[in-house]
């Protein structure tokens, strides 16, 4: 194909070189990769076990949220939540974000589960990418997948096939489309020895851009991408489903977008690497990415201490007991509460006795815990297990789910 006439600017897949910056530029990224892994290892060693298993699946709606905030087609946090119970608005507009919003979540975890370990060789496969698109778009309804296209006719996305006809990116104009195969084959032969540490973490995110710019999909690349992104952080055993990039690229989306767009240039003069596209706007756009994951894993370090998770418990308790469904509410539930981060379940006797409360006052304070939400018993007298319903983040998760916060008030 490198030989071929084409009308669109890029149709060889040298002209998306370089995939990864040369080796002084690459050096000069190392510790700052090396920050990510070390602070994420971290993170991952806090000492409550059990609250970070419930939150790899409690972030999943926030996850979904701010990817899709990022498009345009986020929907309430609410309405998410309601979204998972099966209940759908009757508003079609909004149902189809709510949908999106849960066919993300599944996708996330269906990623997770299907590329537990790092496998450079398998992850930056074609046919990876194609399978995420493929899982995202399966999941919504037929009307769903039919967009207009730039001359306002309706066309349909078919799910992970690659695609057939030219786009235009804001001023970025993807490879000829006859060339996509091509052009995600050199992507794999750039990354698929990235085997291990900082040149793994630094090769994932340089294949965040270089797969955003191929625009290999008709729609929903940006969502393919950073769930590529996020599935290999994953992988890499760096999130343990505590944070995710997609928050920190949504809450900067401008500078999301201003570095991706450096990232597309041509490039500049003889000391801007040696390939076509501009070598100094990936190594800020990788720069970018890594700084965003070292920010949200710093945000998540504060959260998850216990003496602070228990403190921010109590507060809870005493805000909700001044309403007169939780009247009942006691601050010495916040202990228990807080120790139930470490185990899965704890029998309701000794939780109860634990708040060191009168029998009576302890059952009811328990009963206005079940009726919060903040904790469930898979059985009417069985043991309890802490809870982590989205409507009370603003007091378990202060600011980390900002527009969950303001829309439960």
């Amino acid at each position: 194909m490198d030989s071929i006439e084409s009308k669109y600017p890029y149709h060889a897949v040298h002209q998306m070189h370089p995939l990864l910056p040369s080796d002084p530029k690459l050096n000069s990224l190392r510790p700052v990769a090396a920050e990510v892994i070390g602070q994420a290892k971290d993170l991952a060693a806090h000492g409550m076990p059990h609250l970070r298993d419930l939150l790899r699946e409690a972030l999943r709606p926030m996850n979904s949220y701010y990817t899709n905030k990022i498009e345009g087609q986020h929907t309430e946090p609410l309405l998410i939540e309601q979204a998972l119970q099966k209940d759908f608005s009757s508003k079609p507009a909004e149902a189809r974000k709510q949908r999106i919003a849960v066919a993300h979540i599944a996708t996330e975890r269906w990623g997770e589960e299907t590329f537990p370990a790092w496998d450079s060789t398998t992850l930056f496969e074609g046919k990876v990418p194609q399978a995420i698109h493929r899982h995202l778009h399966d999941q919504l309804s037929p009307d769903d997948l039919v967009q207009m296209d730039d001359d306002g006719n309706e066309e349909k996305i078919t799910p992970g096939v690659w695609r057939d006809r030219g786009v235009k990116v804001g001023t970025h104009i993807p490879p000829d489309p006859a060339t996509v195969a091509n052009f995600v084959e050199e992507w794999h032969r750039a990354y698929r020895y990235a085997r291990a540490g900082e040149t793994a973490v630094i090769a994932l995110m340089a294949a965040h851009h270089r797969l955003a710019w191929i625009h290999p999909f008709l729609d929903g690349n940006g969502r393919t991408a950073r769930l590529h992104t996020h599935i290999g952080l994953s992988a890499l055993g760096l999130t343990q489903g505590l944070w995710s990039p997609m928050r920190g690229l949504a809450r900067e989306h401008t500078a999301y977008y201003e570095h991706l767009a450096a990232a597309d240039a041509r490039r500049k003069g003889d000391y801007d690497g040696r390939g076509v596209l501009s070598e100094s706007g990936l190594v800020k756009f990788i720069s970018f990415a890594m700084n965003i994951c070292l920010d949200q894993i710093r945000f998540m370090d504060g959260m998850l201490q216990m003496q602070a998770f228990e403190a921010r418990l109590a507060q809870m308790l005493a805000a909700e007991a001044t309403k007169d469904d939780y009247r009942y509410l006691r601050t010495e539930a916040a202990q228990p509460l807080a120790y139930l981060g470490t185990v899965k379940s704890m029998d309701r006797a000794r939780f109860k006795g634990m708040m060191g409360l009168p029998t009576r006052t302890a059952d009811r304070a328990l009963a206005d815990l079940f009726k919060l939400g903040i904790v469930r018993s898979r059985t009417p007298k069985g043991p309890v297990e802490l809870a982590l319903p989205i409507r009370l983040f603003r007091y378990l998760f202060p600011r980390l789910w900002p527009e969950a916060e303001s829309n439960t008030a």
